[in-house]
């Protein structure tokens, strides 16, 4: 192997770390913001566990992709370095990324869905409240005409 293919290998595996620093940091700050009530609260331990076990896979894959299978002992540590690195340096810029995207792409969608469907709920009650209101004296007099006769 090269000093470039090392170099790109060190680089690529730094960008794994602080890659893997953003996801865990954003699965802890999701399952922070839930309700404690929740059920996926509770089980949030089994949750970042599903999460670094998943990140361990792709981090391997990734390595198999890049490298062709070989593992060499500084990769963990290049790795190590870019979770360290995106702690104290990229942390408040992914954290501030995210809350605006979800200022300016989550909520505007979750309001467009949650107005669309109490539109149609509305809409809904009132049909239904309609068919009621006018089944009303039939059923009434459906029950005067024939409710007597099925009794014994």
């Amino acid at each position: 192997m090269t000093i470039s293919a090392q170099l790109m290998s060190a680089v690529i595996m730094f960008a794994s770390g602080i890659f893997v620093g953003c996801v865990v940091d954003s699965t802890r700050a999701v399952l922070g913001g839930l309700p404690k009530r929740q059920w996926i609260r509770q089980c949030a331990v089994v949750l970042e566990l599903i999460v670094w076990i998943a990140l361990g896979f792709c981090t391997f894959y990734f390595l198999y992709v890049t490298k062709g299978g070989q593992w060499r002992a500084v990769d963990p540590l290049f790795q190590l370095a870019g979770i360290f690195a995106y702690d104290k340096l990229f942390r408040r810029f992914f954290r501030f990324m995210g809350r605006l995207f979800v200022l300016l792409i989550i909520r505007p969608i979750y309001w467009i869905v949650y107005i669309i469907s109490r539109f149609f709920l509305v809409c809904y009650k009132v049909c239904a409240t309609i068919v009621i209101f006018v089944f009303t004296p039939v059923m009434k007099l459906y029950k005067v005409v024939l409710g007597n006769r099925f009794k014994k």
